[in-house]
């Protein structure tokens, strides 16, 4: 997995030591291309392209969500654009990293990123709503971890709120545990977003949230509370100083 489309398209076409220069068919054996980068649509229809091109083998986009807790239990979901037959050729090598019920096959060649793209808009506005509530609810006086529990049983559950709980000691392994070092960070997370909405943009839905999203997540790039550090970090700008930040 890599950050960005320029570093896929660097992997698969650089012409002195990218996959497709330096594959061959010598062996009769098609290879099998499983890219599972969160990146824009436009690069990963380029990239395979140029695989069918090749011929040297197939092309499927797979992006995956989950964060670290999955990787290291090996229940990431898997989220693949491809043909079906290339899917079934997928599917027995990313159930090693997936369970059964969280790998979809999401439908043709960069079905799988726009998927992607729109659960990370959604974990995205999530993560904004469990902020404002967790520090709303410390302000008040309740107990967060009473609070959260509350939460997690109840209409409000969502990733955010259960497994990366913004503030620290709620979840022992939540990204807070580790004052957001390491993870899925700002920037990345801002780039999907950007990409979300400007997909969103192109087939003509209706957005209400997607301005405000794209403010919060713009400041937190440029704070040094939030900067490279996980995404869930923005929690500081609502929590500290009054949130004045935000302003």
């Amino acid at each position: 997995m890599l950050p960005k489309g320029p570093h896929v398209h660097n992997v698969f076409m650089n012409s002195s030591n990218g996959l497709l220069s330096i594959s061959d068919t010598s062996s009769g054996r098609p290879k099998l291309f499983i890219e599972c980068s969160t990146i824009d649509v436009k690069t990963s229809l380029l990239v395979g392209e140029e695989v069918r091109k090749s011929g040297l083998g197939f092309f499927a986009d797979a992006p995956v969500s989950g964060g670290p807790n999955g990787a290291y239990a090996a229940t990431l979901t898997f989220m693949v654009g491809s043909t079906v037959d290339v899917f079934e050729r997928v599917k027995p090598i990313i159930q090693t990293m997936g369970k059964e019920g969280s790998i979809f096959y999401c439908g043709a060649a960069s079905a799988g990123l726009a998927t992607k793209q729109i659960n990370n808009y959604l974990s995205a506005i999530c993560n904004i709503g469990t902020c404002e509530a967790m520090n709303m609810g410390i302000r008040y006086g309740l107990d967060p971890n009473v609070l959260a529990g509350v939460i997690n049983v109840g209409s409000g559950k969502n990733y955010n709120s259960l497994d990366q709980n913004p503030v620290k000691g709620v979840n022992p392994t939540a990204a807070a545990a580790k004052d957001f070092e390491g993870g899925f960070s700002m920037e990345l997370c801002k780039g999907v977003i950007d990409m979300a909405v400007e997909s969103g943009k192109e087939v003509g839905a209706k957005s209400v949230m997607s301005n405000v999203l794209e403010g919060v997540f713009e400041k937190a790039v440029r704070n040094e509370k939030t900067s490279g550090k996980d995404c869930r970090s923005v929690y500081r700008l609502f929590a500290e100083d009054d949130g004045r930040e935000l302003d």
